[in-house]
């Protein structure tokens, strides 16, 4: 079997599909590891993934650079669009950590509170300090 065999390029294309389709909200279908071979095969395409993510956002800010807007407004405009591309996955776990060890004393009422939907103070201080 060569390197670049079919099956093992079919492979890591659909591994970095999965990755992609796990880590935003890109239009790549409905692309999932396969039931036999779980998530974690595509472990290694997520740095990938994040690459390709830092790079539109690199693209937005570029382009709205080019277009005459000042540094500000660009980087706004990258976040953004990093944040859109994303679903603010990454804002999302980081509000419930902070919420979590912020309003909990037990690892129970911690997890309690990490499960819970509504954001909190100390998650929207950290989604301020973060952003």
């Amino acid at each position: 079997m060569t390197p670049l065999s079919g099956s093992w390029v079919e492979d890591r294309g659909l591994e970095l599909k999965a990755s992609l389709a796990f880590c935003t909200w890109l239009p790549f279908g409905r692309a999932t590891a396969q039931p036999a071979k779980p998530l974690a095969n595509a472990a290694w395409a997520l740095p990938v993934a994040g690459f390709i993510i830092g790079l539109i956002g690199a693209l937005v800010y570029a382009l709205a650079h080019r277009l005459g807007l000042p540094a500000w407004p660009a980087a706004t405009l990258s976040v953004a669009a990093t944040l859109f591309i994303t679903g603010a996955l990454h804002e999302d776990g980081l509000a419930d950590t902070a919420d979590g060890f912020g309003g909990g004393t037990t690892r129970e009422q911690k997890l309690d509170i990490m499960r819970d939907s509504r954001t909190g103070a100390y998650g929207v201080c950290a989604l301020v300090l973060s952003l």
